[in-house]
């Protein structure tokens, strides 16, 4: 392999057709130049200039090489580039897992700007819970995820809160509250309702007791689901009510009525965060940070 160094050397011999000049262009001295140039030859096997007295001047083999070192060089410069984009977040792949509760709003803002921003770094989304995506990030299968918080065996994960919304009520179009003009989560106490499963959606479960004590009463529970939209669809059956993060409103749904609800409860807010390993030091997780952080 020739030395990047011995290629420009060459080069510039060969496009200032002048020892001197080219030594010059270098910042260095005559005699090294010609003495590297005479080592290039030998590496090489051919002459590769024709000198006189008064002229140098490229031979067949000559023209041929510089073609070649110039490529040399370029491609050279190209890795460079790429290993300087990579390390600056610009090229790569990163895993991404994320809840279906987030699909309906916050992600897709999300890789708008992601992708806008960083469009070589080939994303791969994969949908789970909370608490497979945990496990993930622990297996090394993921290099971030979107879950909700708090959660149990992630206190070895770096977490960023991301997005705060709120529990809204979900109401079939029929119910008896469906147009009152304000609505509070004790109007709902008789109701029979659809809660997502402990061990899929610890946090939102969980948050959903919570605030029903804090209304004063203990809900009634109805049926289990943990994706949002068999949730909504069930609801819009006449299956009973539910509290679902404010993001399902941009999945309208003609069977059903989407309530915002007075109470002040701390419960009644949920918290996203991105979780990630802190020894990962992919150039896709900082980037994705970058872009969470101006979110």
């Amino acid at each position: 392999m020739i030395p990047g160094r011995l290629l420009n050397q060459f080069i510039a011999v060969a496009e200032e057709m002048h020892f001197g000049r080219a030594a010059a262009r270098l910042h260095m001295a005559q005699p090294p130049l010609s003495q590297a140039i005479k080592n290039l030859e030998e590496m090489v096997g051919v002459q590769l200039f024709a000198r006189s007295k008064h002229a140098v001047a490229l031979t067949p083999a000559g023209r041929a090489f510089l073609d070649e070192a110039r490529e040399l060089i370029a491609q050279g410069q190209r890795a460079i580039d790429i290993a300087r984009r990579a390390s600056e977040g610009l090229t790569g792949r990163i895993a991404i897992g994320f809840m279906g509760s987030v699909s309906y709003e916050l992600l897709p803002r999300i890789l708008r700007e992601f992708r806008t921003r960083f469009p070589a770094i080939h994303v791969d989304l994969r949908e789970q819970t909370s608490v497979e995506q945990i496990e993930s990030l622990h297996a090394g299968k993921l290099d971030l995820g979107l879950v909700r918080v708090p959660l149990v065996n992630a206190a070895d994960l770096n977490m960023r809160t991301i997005e705060v919304e709120r529990f809204i009520a979900v109401l079939p179009r029929d119910h008896r509250l469906a147009a009152s003009r304000s609505l509070r989560l004790e109007d709902l106490a008789e109701a029979p309702f659809m809660i997502f499963p402990a061990d899929k959606s610890p946090s939102l479960h969980a948050k959903f007791l919570l605030a029903c004590d804090d209304a004063g009463f203990s809900p009634r529970i109805a049926h289990e689901a943990w994706q949002m939209a068999s949730m909504v669809s069930l609801v819009a059956a006449g299956m009973g009510v539910a509290l679902l993060p404010a993001q399902v409103r941009n999945s309208p749904h003609p069977g059903v009525v989407y309530k915002d609800l007075e109470n002040d409860s701390e419960h009644l807010e949920l918290k996203i965060a991105a979780a990630w390993r802190g020894d990962n030091l992919s150039a896709g997780v900082h980037s994705l940070l970058s872009v969470l952080e101006e979110h």
